[in-house]
C-alpha cells in the first residue's frame, strides 16, 4: 500500500501529468461549448426555414388574391371559387407556420413534440399506404414507430428534446434505414442530434466513442510507469531494488496505482463536459428515454439468410439513468482491460507513443473485423452493446453486457498475467 501511494504521489508530482489533465480540461470545455454553439445555430435556423415558409405562403396568398380579382372582372364564377379554395388551404398552411414559428422562439417543446406526434399517428398506424421519403427513398417503418414512442415518451414526462435540423419530424434515427446518395446526406443533417443539458450531451458523447478515446489517453498517460523506468535513460526503478521488495509486490503497486489514476481520469473527462451543460443550460432529465432493440431472430437457414423485419421487429425504451448506470458499470471493466492490454505492450515496446498506436490500430481492427461475442474489442462501442445495436445487426443475441463484462474480464486477466511474467523474468537491473 505504501508503495502504490507513493506511485500515485509520483505521478501527481510530473509537469506532464497535469500539462496533460489541464488540456483535456480545456479539450473538453470547448468540446461542451462548440456543440452548444452549433445547437444554438441549428435552432435559429430552424426559425428561419419557418420564417421563410411564412413568406412564401403570404406571396403565395398575395398572388391568388390578385387573380381572384381579375377573374371576377371576368365573371368566371367557378374559377373564382377554385382560387378561393387555394387561398384558404394557403392561408391556413400560413397560420400553422405562424404558430410554429411561436412555439420555436418561446421554445414550447410540448406543443411541438405534440405537432410532430400528429404528423406520425398517420404514418403509424397505417404503414401500408403511406410513408415519409426522402427522394423517393422511404424511411423505415420501425423507425417510424421508434420515433412515435419516443415523441410520446417525451412529452409524457415534458422532457426536452435534442435539437435536430428539421422542423417538421426530429426522427429517431435507426439501424433499419438504408439510404443512399443524397438522399444518406438529407437524412444524417436532419437526424443528428445535439444535446445541450449536462446529461443530454453527456449521453450524444456517450454516443460518438468517447469513453474509449478518453481511456486511450489516460493509458497513455498513466500506464507507462514501468517501461519509462526500465530504459535506457531512466533506471529510476533500480530504486526498488535497494529496498526488501518482492517482485510481485512492486508489480502490484504499479500496475494499481496507473490504474486508479486511468479510472479516476476517465470519471474527471466524463464530470467535465456533464459539468459545463449542469452550468449553462441545467442538468437534464433522467427520465429521457433510450431506444433498446430486440433484434430479429436468426435465420435457422444460414447467415446469409438473416434479414430485419422493419415492419414486425420489437424495441422498446429504458429511461436514460438506467442507460447510465449499466453503461458507467461497463465502463469501469472497458478501462481495466484497455488499461491492461496497454500496460502489456508497454512493457514489451517501451515507447509510450508507438504503444499508444498499436493499442488504437488493434482496437479498431477487433471492433470492426473480428465480430464474435468471445472478442473483446466487439464491446468497444459501449452505447451499442447496452442498446443492443451491435447484437441486432450481427443477429447474435450472445452479444450482450453481461457475457462482455465477463469477456473483459477474463481479457484482462491474461494480459495482467503475461505482463507479470514478462516483468518477472526481465532484467530490470540491466
Amino acid at each position: 500500500m505504501a508503495t502504490l501511494l507513493f506511485e500515485c504521489k509520483k505521478y501527481m508530482k510530473k509537469r506532464t501529468t497535469w500539462a496533460a489533465l489541464f488540456l483535456s480540461l480545456i479539450a473538453s470545455i470547448a468540446l461542451y461549448y462548440f456543440n452548444v454553439s452549433v445547437a444554438e445555430d441549428i435552432h435559429r435556423g430552424n426559425i428561419t426555414k419557418v420564417e421563410n415558409n411564412i413568406a412564401d405562403f403570404a406571396g403565395y396568398v398575395s398572388e391568388l388574391e390578385v387573380e381572384i380579382e381579375k377573374t371576377e372582372g371576368g365573371k368566371n364564377s367557378e374559377k373564382v371559387e377554385e382560387i378561393a379554395a387555394e387561398v384558404d388551404y394557403f392561408k391556413e398552411r400560413l397560420n400553422n407556420y405562424e404558430v410554429l414559428k411561436n412555439l420555436y422562439v418561446n421554445e414550447s417543446w410540448n406543443a411541438i413534440l405534440q405537432k410532430e406526434i400528429d404528423s406520425l399517428t398517420y404514418l403509424v398506424e397505417n404503414p401500408d399506404i403511406s410513408s415519409y421519403s426522402i427522394e423517393e427513398q422511404a424511411i423505415s417503418h420501425f423507425t417510424i414507430r421508434a420515433s412515435f414512442e419516443e415523441k410520446q415518451l417525451l412529452m409524457e414526462n415534458e422532457i426536452v428534446p435534442f435539437i435536430q435540423n428539421d422542423i417538421h419530424v426530429g426522427f429517431l434515427p435507426t439501424v433499419y434505414d438504408n439510404f443512399t446518395g443524397n438522399s444518406l446526406e438529407q437524412w444524417e443533417s436532419m437526424t443528428r442530434r445535439y444535446g445541450t443539458t449536462g446529461l443530454s450531451f453527456l449521453y450524444q458523447l456517450i454516443q460518438i466513442l468517447y469513453i474509449p478515446i478518453v481511456v486511450l489517453n489516460g493509458c497513455f498517460i498513466f500506464g507507462n510507469n514501468i517501461s519509462t523506468e526500465t530504459t535506457n535513460k531512466k533506471k529510476g526503478i533500480n530504486f526498488y531494488l535497494t529496498l526488501p521488495n518482492q517482485k510481485w509486490k512492486l508489480f502490484t503497486a504499479k500496475y494499481f496505482s496507473g490504474l486508479l489514476l486511468t479510472l479516476g481520469y476517465s470519471v474527471f473527462m466524463l464530470l467535465i463536459p456533464f459539468l459545463c451543460g449542469v452550468i449553462t443550460k441545467g442538468m437534464g432529465s433522467l427520465k429521457y428515454p433510450v431506444l433498446v432493440y430486440e433484434g430479429s431472430e436468426p435465420n435457422p437457414y444460414g447467415s446469409e439468410y438473416n434479414e430485419l423485419n422493419p415492419m414486425e421487429d420489437l424495441f422498446h425504451f429504458i429511461e436514460l439513468q438506467d442507460y447510465l448506470v449499466k453503461v458507467l458499470l461497463f465502463s469501469v471493466v472497458f478501462v481495466i482491460f484497455l488499461y491492461s492490454f496497454y500496460y502489456f505492450l508497454s512493457l514489451l515496446i517501451k515507447n509510450p507513443g508507438v504503444s499508444l498506436f498499436l493499442l488504437g490500430a488493434i482496437t479498431y481492427a477487433g471492433m470492426n473485423f473480428l465480430q464474435s461475442p468471445y472478442n473483446p474489442f466487439a464491446y468497444v462501442d459501449i452505447h451499442k452493446v447496452v442498446t443492443r445495436e451491435t447484437a441486432t445487426l450481427l443477429f447474435n443475441p450472445s452479444i450482450q453486457l453481461q457475457t462482455g463484462m465477463v469477456v473483459l474480464l477474463a481479457a484482462s486477466g491474461l494480459m495482467v498475467s503475461l505482463s507479470f511474467l514478462k516483468f518477472r523474468f526481465s532484467n530490470i537491473s540491466g
